[in-house]
């Protein structure tokens, strides 16, 4: 099958089967699948049901067979027909039904052409996600019954492992609050987020707070693998498994993550093949390496990652929609630095007093840094705050660090008058540097309240501030 259609006369790949075989592993598929399996004509009459959709949805199989969809649908059975859908926009669809026994079914349309290229029939396949997405609630009551506010301190063992973590914003706070939530359940994960805003930081801390903590943590970035290697690198291989493979075989990351935690890094880069080796594990707890016919249980937890939108990635069938529901039980969305401004002068500090230590220094940074850096709008997130306070911890010649340590990017443009050190020494001193980073702080801004809150001041001394500008 394809992603838009399935020829009904394509060969299946077999040995040795006659066509008598062929109908009794057709009927056993029906029989004993997990997934709900139906069948409609080019009209969208149910031809075929299987028994796991009769138990999933809670009906008798001979109130379904030989009616419309549409029907079924004005019935209550489903709010909606994948089916339906499938032969009204003629290609593969994935949705989300909700059944009248309450259940949340995802649905997955195959539309089967014939020679002409138009729909003859059209297969659905029904899992239930029900149970995935009732621990999610679950996660987010527990969450909304407390208040989210509450220092780290009181979360018992996260507090040890929150001293790496710079949280001021009420977004971080929702997002590490999940996080040591979800940590005490043995869940997938999935971390959103622009690349540098700390992805990787928040998975190492899940698994340093779930049961798997002295299990290995193994990090793999999918995208820097090429897709030759990617399957024998994830799952290993068996000994002879292709040209060049080690005469003893190799281990995959999967099995050296046995008991402990697997973080794949850029998921969306995983190839739309591997993605349903992929789904198997999580669905079975099985892998089965390159070259290889046994099947390997496997106790590794799963967190992925990604900068990209995967659900754009499923509606243009870039990513299986399956297992973007199997991966995404609960959703960790990061914010970009930019919007979180109220931690870039604590996280300054936070890594100022890191590379003064490694180094052996005593470099400090000025207010007008600090200010002009509360300014800008890190598109490299703090990966790349963390990379400037290192360089101007180590490069700079003077104890202090002003204004001409730092790179011309940093800097406020002609237009808004500062421009380089030699025009901000034009300024009557620092103070006045000061205050103009303050004027031009409520200007973007728009309110003393936010501007004293991205630089960390009080609104009294934002106010008082302003008023010394008025004056003169």
């Amino acid at each position: 099958m394809t992603g838009q259609g399935a020829m009904v006369d394509s060969k299946v790949s077999s040995f040795g089967m006659e066509a008598s075989d062929f109908e009794a592993v057709f009927d056993a598929i029906m029989r004993y699948s997990k997934d709900g399996l139906f069948v409609t004509n080019h009209e969208g009459t149910v031809l075929m049901v299987n028994r796991a959709t009769e138990m999933m949805v809670d009906f008798d199989v001979s109130k379904i067979l030989g009616r419309n969809v549409r029907e079924i649908v004005d019935s209550g059975f489903y709010d909606k027909s994948c089916a339906l859908e499938v032969l009204e926009k003629k290609r593969a669809v994935s949705m989300i039904q909700f059944a009248r026994n309450g259940k949340r079914i995802l649905a997955t349309g195959i539309p089967i052409l014939g020679d002409d290229g138009s729909i003859r029939f059209v297969l659905v396949n029904d899992r239930d996600i029900t149970s995935l997405e009732n621990i999610t609630e679950a996660l987010e009551k527990e969450l909304l019954e407390r208040d989210v506010h509450y220092e780290f301190s009181d979360l018992g063992l996260a507090a040890t492992e929150l001293q790496d973590f710079v949280v001021r914003s009420s977004a971080m706070h929702q997002v590490v609050t999940t996080a040591v939530r979800a940590a005490k359940y043995d869940l997938t994960l999935v971390i959103t987020g622009n690349s540098g805003v700390g992805k990787s930081m928040l998975a190492r801390m899940v698994h340093r707070l779930s049961d798997r903590r002295n299990g290995r943590f193994v990090d793999v970035n999918c995208g820097a693998i090429s897709d030759s290697l990617i399957e024998s690198e994830l799952f290993g291989y068996e000994k002879g498994a292709f040209t060049g493979a080690s005469p003893k075989g190799k281990m995959g990351l999967f099995e050296i993550a046995d008991n402990g935690t697997l973080f794949l890094d850029e998921i969306g880069e995983i190839p739309i093949h591997l993605q349903v080796k992929l789904l198997r594990f999580l669905e079975g707890g099985e892998m089965v390496r390159v070259g290889g016919l046994k099947s390997i249980k496997v106790n590794t937890r799963i967190i992925a990652a990604t900068n990209r939108d995967l659900e754009e990635m499923v509606s243009s069938g870039k990513f299986r929609s399956d297992l973007y529901f199997r991966l995404n039980v609960v959703p960790l969305k990061i914010p970009p630095l930019a919007r979180r401004r109220e931690e870039i002068n604590p996280l300054i500090d936070f890594f100022l007093d890191r590379f003064n230590k490694e180094y052996k220094m005593d470099k400090r940074i000025s207010r007008g840094v600090r200010n002009a850096l509360q300014l800008y709008d890190f598109p490299g997130n703090i990966r790349e705050l963390e990379n400037l306070v290192k360089r101007l911890v180590t490069m700079s010649e003077e104890q202090d660090i002003t204004m001409h340590n730092l790179p011309h990017r940093f800097h406020v443009n002609k237009d808004r008058k500062v421009d380089d050190e030699a025009q901000a020494t034009d300024l009557e001193n620092v103070k006045d540097l000061e205050l103009f980073m303050i004027k031009e702080a409520v200007e973007k801004y728009g309110s003393q309240h936010k501007a004293a809150t991205v630089l960390g001041l009080s609104q009294s001394t934002v106010s008082r501030k302003l008023k010394q500008i008025m004056k003169k």
